[in-house]
């Protein structure tokens, strides 16, 4: 009974692919489905079927750094005075966070040690989930501080007293990120 169901179901679709000639669909791409980004060869056809040319020769397309004009031409590098005040308001950045980082955390410890033994739902947990919230805030900031210290690159800190600040910058980052 169910193979006389499924010959039922499948008849239809079967006639219909012998109502062409016995040929089933082309699984050829149609005229507005070809990627200029997929290899020709001269005839337009696929590169397994014939011979290539590089896509630059057979297209005479641009090369890619002048098909992108939206691009923006690469940076010069800081003086070092804008080096100096880059590193500046960096630091100024991690000194803020370092003074309120303390506080916080001190609270944050004070509520883990409350709702140490406390159920999730207690007053107790709540109060550690806004330690945790606050400590957060006052940590966000060197998300950004980090990216503006990554964002330096060796060219901007040729001066080598540049390059150690920098570094020291660095450590003091990372030691905020460990406690």
């Amino acid at each position: 009974m169910r193979a006389l169901l499924c010959l039922v179901l499948i008849a239809p679709a079967l006639a219909a692919c012998g109502g062409r000639g016995g040929t089933w669909p082309s699984l050829a791409p149609r005229p507005g489905e070809i990627s200029p980004m997929v290899p020709r060869n001269a005839g337009g056809g696929r590169c397994a079927e014939a011979p290539c040319a590089p896509p630059m020769a057979q297209t005479g397309a641009a090369p890619l750094a002048a098909a992108a004009p939206d691009m923006p031409p690469p940076t010069p590098p800081l003086t070092p005075a804008a080096a100096e005040a880059e590193l500046t308001a960096i630091e100024a950045i991690i000194a803020s966070a370092e003074t309120a980082a303390g506080p916080a955390r001190q609270a944050r410890d004070a509520a883990r040690l409350a709702a140490a033994g406390a159920a999730v739902e207690s007053a107790a947990a709540s109060r550690l989930d806004l330690a945790d919230a606050a400590l957060a805030a006052v940590l966000a900031p060197l998300a950004g501080a980090a990216f503006r210290l990554e964002a330096l690159t060796p060219d901007d800190l040729a001066d080598p007293a540049l390059a150690a600040r920098r570094a020291a910058l660095a450590a003091r980052l990372a030691a905020l990120a460990d406690q």
